[in-house]
């Protein structure tokens, strides 16, 4: 009963996800954008070609990625409808393995199902498992690999090893660093080796198994080079305080907990901070503390691990990705998991008290010695008692209402279907140039490419960004140039099609409020492009917009750049 009832938690709020996926005609997860649009070319090859984002994306997708969106377009369905679909599937396998994984370690199905409820939350308050790209799948992977690793089961916990090194590979340290930990007991407050011969054999089959299936993820990033360097890092604005990217320069407290340099540890619900009390509730004298089994440890061992290799990650900087992505899934297991355990354990103290007392003033034992202070002493606890149920329900119901799960999960919805509809209808070799926001939108609701987009700007392969800087740059010259020469040769050059530009595009303050090109390397041709405007220089783009316009929608306006050569011309 208990396990069913776990599992109408994350069909509840994989419904809601569903819902707000199919709400309009239009509608994307916001890192689908990143991940997903471009497998779009498993249904239709000849979508981007030439597409340097999109080779980017796809080249730096996991294989078993890769190859789930690859065999289920093989059966018909396309990458961005499987992606809607796959959040409420990945939900349920994770609900069901950690409901299992609980009763390792506390024997309470009644404890397994807040477990279950206090991770739904923790994930569907975020866009991870929505976003069904890699790092969606580190929830059931993850969870299965638990399991099993406390089950003893060794193949099953080999498989998921596997697929974790298939699906999202940076966790695959943090599983083997586990793996490691387990081999060391501590005797009398001094580290020692292992007596179970079960642990070596998983750990030197688990490293076997991620040798193999890193290996070739290691090789697809040959094709754009070296990751950028600590040193590279600290000389570019991208990654500085306010850079899109940021690492350096922010303050010691934000460097450590949050960002890509942080613990991110869940924010959300706030019920997973009551884990902290975990390890006092394991030394009270609280009754079911006793049913709390030996595997407990497997908590102390995953932090101990992603703690390990978060440090290892900030000492080869960007060599093994951000050093969040170690503490960032692995503390989104722990802190409900040990949350519903410490809860179950309060809860369970505060039943049998009041079962106690129930008893007792039944009996009438003590009638004749009860004093005044003692019932009020009582009514004291009644309601403290009453207020931190009260309390708890409310923040869990709180965050259970659609309106806040869904506003975390960064849908992005269409708003320009007259737009997306044109470019859709154009030819699929069209390219599309544009700083307008919404143009990262336009390879995912008309499938077509864009030559540079705010989305796209991740500098950490110099190989791409390099490519990428020069896209931006040329579309800085095009919107902005009043030199028809130079215009129609960045036209020309790359084959633009159209323009995209915002009713403000034309003045200084629409490129003083992007972040992303005012904090970059190229931040001279910005401020250059700025400085043209505020000396009243008319772009040749600006020039030729009402003549050369095909379509208005709102507030963007598409320009055939066709029309600009001939125009200029």
């Amino acid at each position: 009963m208990w396990l069913c009832l776990s599992l109408m938690i994350p069909l509840y709020f994989g419904l809601l996800s569903l819902q707000r996926a199919f709400s309009a005609e239009n509608v994307v997860q916001d890192d689908a954008r990143h991940h997903v649009v471009w497998l779009q070319r498993y249904i239709d090859p000849q979508l981007f070609p030439n597409d340097l984002i999109a080779h980017y994306f796809q080249t730096l997708a996991p294989a078993g990625f890769r190859s789930l969106y690859w065999m289920m377009a093989k059966l018909g369905i396309e990458p961005l409808l499987l992606a809607k679909i796959l959040p409420v599937i990945l939900a349920l396998i994770t609900s069901a393995y950690i409901f299992k994984a609980y009763l390792r370690l506390l024997p309470i199905p009644a404890g397994a199902f807040l477990a279950v409820l206090l991770l739904n939350q923790t994930f569907w308050l975020k866009d991870d498992i929505a976003s069904a790209t890699p790092r969606a799948f580190v929830y059931p992977l993850f969870a299965a690999f638990l399991y099993y690793l406390l089950r003893r089961s060794l193949v099953p916990c080999l498989i998921t090893i596997a697929l974790q090194g298939l699906f999202f590979p940076q966790l695959l340290l943090v599983e083997i660093t586990i793996l490691t930990v387990r081999l060391i007991n501590w005797q009398n407050g001094l580290p020692r080796l292992t007596q179970e011969k079960h642990h070596y054999i998983v750990w030197l089959f688990g490293l076997g198994v991620a040798a193999l299936v890193v290996l070739p993820f290691t090789q697809s990033f040959s094709g754009f080079g070296e990751v950028v360097t600590a040193s590279q890092m600290k000389a570019m604005p991208e990654f500085g305080s306010e850079g899109r990217s940021k690492y350096f320069g922010v303050d010691p407290l934000s460097f450590i907990l949050s960002g890509s340099s942080g613990l991110r540890a869940p924010d959300m619900p706030y019920v997973n901070w009551i884990s902290l009390s975990l390890p006092i509730i394991l030394k009270s004298q609280l009754p079911l503390v006793r049913s709390v089994t030996r595997e407990i440890r497997i908590l102390w061992q995953i932090l101990f691990a992603s703690l390990g290799v978060f440090l290892l990650a900030h000492l080869v900087l960007l060599k093994l990705y951000f050093p969040s992505r170690y503490t960032y899934h692995s503390l989104r297991f722990v802190m409900p998991i040990a949350a519903a355990i410490a809860l179950t354990v309060l809860f369970h103290a505060s039943w049998r008290w009041l079962q106690q007392n129930r008893a007792v003033n039944a009996s009438g034992q003590i009638a004749s010695i009860r004093s005044f202070a003692k019932p009020r002493y009582k009514v004291k606890h009644y309601a403290a008692i009453g207020m931190i149920g009260t309390l708890f329900i409310l923040c869990l119901v709180t965050f259970a209402l659609p309106a806040v799960a869904l506003n975390r999960q960064q849908w992005v919805v269409g708003r320009y279907p007259e737009i997306y509809d044109f470019f859709a209808n154009q030819p699929k070799d069209t390219l599309i140039a544009s700083l307008v926001k919404e143009a990262n939108s336009f390879p995912a609701f008309s499938q077509r490419s864009i030559l540079a987009g705010e989305e796209f700007a991740f500098a950490y392969h110099p190989s791409y960004y390099n490519q990428f800087k020069q896209h931006t740059i040329d579309t800085i010259y095009a919107l902005y140039s009043s030199d028809s020469e130079k215009v129609e040769e960045v036209i020309q050059s790359y084959g633009i099609d159209f323009f995209v530009v915002e009713n403000t595009s034309f003045q200084s303050e629409f490129l003083k409020e992007k972040k992303w090109l005012i904090h970059s390397s190229f931040q001279p041709v910005v401020l250059e492009a700025i400085a043209w405007l505020e000396r009243g220089e008319k772009p040749v783009l600006q020039r030729f917009q009402d003549q050369c316009s095909v379509l208005s929608e709102r507030n963007l306006t598409i320009i055939d750049a066709n029309c600009i050569t001939i125009s200029d011309g």
